[in-house]
């Protein structure tokens, strides 16, 4: 395919040769410029929809931008499948291949580099819950504390007991915190063992994750492909271990490893 001089490029994504893809529908729009030994992963898109003021103005399109950003990890993943990549943002635009060549040759060391460095490793993501109505209910397994004042409410006249009951309902928030703490620290050094490196991430509030469960834990991990299954084996054993308090894992990937790549550009 030919660029069409009223056409932008759309960069997905660096490879270090062209894809195995077997997939015809996937390929059509789909071209790999070679550049300095390197592969460009490219599609041309129109002014239209792509130039710098269209962009703005359809990424205030939610469904514009969900199909599209879906659209961009889905063809990088499937580029994943057989070649190593180094990833790039939603929406990376050049205004023509000569511009896009000049980038590529300017970084080309740093990306043969990175190339050394992401091969036969996975990004993977792992995010951890808890139950916060399932840690309560058997909050007296945790704390002792919570015991005692469970023992002296029983025991103690009715205004005594109710002041005893606030401060139970003080000491429970504060451990829940513990819990989540001490729960968080075990998983993660469990699975960072297995790992070359990790990035902890920002704790999402349940109005973000849309759940009923508290995020404790939301860390991206990178692994060597010959620890995957390990890796696995070790999240499904601490499933097990403590779905007892309601913990749930969701672990996905592998994702592009936007997270480990050192080049800042």
């Amino acid at each position: 395919m030919n660029a069409d001089q009223n056409k932008l490029i759309y960069l997905y994504c660096f490879t270090k040769k062209v894809p195995s893809i077997l997939n015809p529908e996937f390929q059509q729009d789909l071209v790999f410029m070679e550049i300095e030994g390197l592969y460009a992963a490219v599609k041309y898109v129109s002014e239209s929809e792509y130039s710098e003021e269209n962009i703005k103005k359809n990424i205030s399109d939610v469904e514009w931008l969900d199909a599209n950003v879906r659209e961009h990890l889905r063809s990088i993943t499937i580029i994943m499948q057989t070649e190593t990549v180094i990833p790039f943002n939603f929406g990376t635009i050049y205004k023509s291949e000569k511009s896009l060549r000049e980038f590529a040759s300017q970084y080309a060391y740093d990306f043969r580099e990175s190339f050394l460095y992401l091969e036969n490793r996975e990004e993977w993501s792992v995010k951890v819950f808890c139950d916060r109505k399932m840690i309560i209910e058997n909050i007296g397994t945790f704390s002792p504390n919570i015991s005692d004042i469970d023992q002296q409410i029983k025991s103690s006249s009715p205004g005594k007991a109710y002041i005893l009951g606030k401060k139970k309902k003080e000491i429970i928030e504060t451990e829940i915190k513990v819990v989540y703490n001490n729960l968080s620290k075990k998983i993660f050094t469990a699975l960072n063992e297995l790992c070359d490196e990790y990035r902890f991430n920002i704790i999402l509030s349940n109005e973000l994750t849309e759940k009923n469960e508290d995020m404790i834990l939301n860390v991206a991990f990178f692994i060597k492909k010959e620890n995957i299954d390990h890796f696995i084996q070790c999240s499904d054993q601490l499933m097990h271990e403590y779905s007892g308090v309601g913990m749930i894992m969701d672990i996905t990937g592998p994702w592009p490893p936007y997270t480990f790549l050192k080049i800042s550009h």
